[in-house]
């Protein structure tokens, strides 16, 4: 009987990394049936590998292995890369990577920066979005390897590999502060949307995850000022974690921390110095401004506020909209922050909250911008960010060969089973 136990859990082991692998290297995004059912697949055997957790240590060298194999490819569900690749090429040459837009360098004769890598950019009409240490690790991956993109990929790999490792590891430090079992970190290290989107894709909120673990964990140890530089490196890798100071300020009101916001806003901004000048604040205003007023996808409340519009205005007033609720987004994360501070909600459970508020309020939800609910969720006691790491997943579905299309039923799909899972966990800790 054991011996069997024992095929069972060895089959759902190797279903698991198989069906990863198989994302990572030989799947494309536009294959949309064999895409959904190998990550379906994948999720079976996550949850069955958590449910038995008979090994640790096998668990932990799963997590290694699978993030390993990723670096035998070019991400295969994301062409951020070829941004990436092109802001680290304008440094490289000495050029600020938000002077211009990327058709302008095409007849410049800059090394690197060829028509086949214009094509391969999403973004060729936008000034580039990504903070100077996001650029540095760009400009990095190119300055050791002689356009090869994929030892650029995996430069990039090696920051977000560590970061996850990192992410686990306050993880479960962090479980411990909180009197949660350790064996809950790997619901976070084997989860197969972190996997795929961090060492797989390369997106940066994997960076972001580790320097917020960090700084909580010093924040509950007394450390002022590493609580303070990872919560602001946080920032200076992607400025949204800005949403989670309010929380904290008044929080270390009572606590005399309250310097730790404030430290953590300056840190934050801080790293914007390196590439911070006139051309820097115009071009990220630009961007920020497309993205409340013209980016639009896998929204909830917003995708509902747009089918209002439609029936008064006739047409998709996204320009109104988008600020709007960006506004009632900003008060709303006010008003949760205060009734985290009342009712002292732990840091987990605050951040866990006011991130979701602002998800539910955005015009865009890209799977990645998920999963920092994953560790929060993990630390507090709800388990709807794994819920959601599994639903969210199906919006890969929209991608054709040729564009991008997704179908709304896979929308209400994902919000309705999302916000059910949400009420009833709200109902279970009512008492918390």
């Amino acid at each position: 009987m054991p011996r069997q136990h024992n095929t069972g859990y060895y089959t759902f082991l190797a279903i698991f990394l198989l069906t990863i692998f198989s994302i990572g290297n030989w799947i494309e995004r536009h294959h949309t049936l064999p895409l959904l059912l190998a990550y379906s697949s994948a999720f079976l055997g996550y949850i069955f590998l958590q449910l038995k957790n008979e090994n640790s240590n096998l668990l932990l060298g799963t997590g290694i292995l699978i993030r390993v194999l990723l670096f035998l490819s070019l991400p295969s569900l994301s062409d951020d890369l070829y941004r990436f690749i092109w802001d680290g090429t304008l440094l490289k040459n000495g050029i600020h990577p938000f002077s211009e837009l990327p058709g302008y360098y095409l007849n410049q004769n800059i090394p690197g920066l060829d028509q086949e890598l214009f094509n391969k950019l999403n973004s060729q009409n936008y000034f580039t979005i990504y903070p100077p240490l996001n650029q540095f690790i760009f400009w990095l991956s190119i300055t050791v390897t002689d356009s090869d993109w994929l030892v650029s990929a995996n430069i990039i790999r090696l920051f977000l590999f560590a970061a996850d490792f990192g992410s686990f590891y306050f993880l479960k430090k962090l479980l411990i502060h909180y009197k949660k079992p350790q064996k809950l970190a790997f619901w976070y290290w084997l989860n197969p949307l972190i996997i795929l989107e961090f060492t797989g894709n390369l997106h940066f909120e994997g960076l972001v995850i580790f320097f917020l673990l960090a700084g909580i964990y010093f924040y509950e140890k007394n450390k002022n000022w590493l609580s303070a530089t990872g919560l602001g490196l946080a920032i200076g890798t992607k400025l949204l974690p800005l949403i989670y100071l309010p929380f904290l300020f008044l929080k270390g009101l009572s606590e005399k921390k309250w310097i730790i916001s404030i430290m953590a806003g300056i840190m934050g901004l801080a790293t914007l110095l390196p590439l911070l000048n006139e051309t820097f604040i115009q071009a990220m205003s630009q961007s920020l401004d497309l993205y409340f007023r013209s980016f639009e996808f896998n929204a909830s409340i917003y995708f509902i506020a747009r089918e209002v519009g439609y029936c008064i205005y006739g047409y998709n007033n996204i320009a109104l909209i988008g600020p709007t609720l960006s506004i009632i987004s900003f008060l709303s994360i006010l008003s949760i922050s205060a009734i985290a501070y009342f009712k002292k909600w732990s840091i987990p459970k605050s951040f866990l909250f006011v991130l979701t508020v602002y998800l539910l309020f955005a015009t865009t939800v890209h799977p990645w911008y998920i999963l920092p609910l994953i560790a929060f969720g993990l630390l507090s006691g709800y388990w709807y960010p794994i819920v959601w790491s599994f639903l969210i997943f199906l919006t890969y579905d929209g991608y054709t060969k040729n564009g991008f299309e997704l179908p709304m039923y896979i929308v209400v799909v994902e919000y309705l089973v999302v916000m059910i899972v949400i009420l009833l966990e709200l109902r279970f800790h009512s008492n918390d």
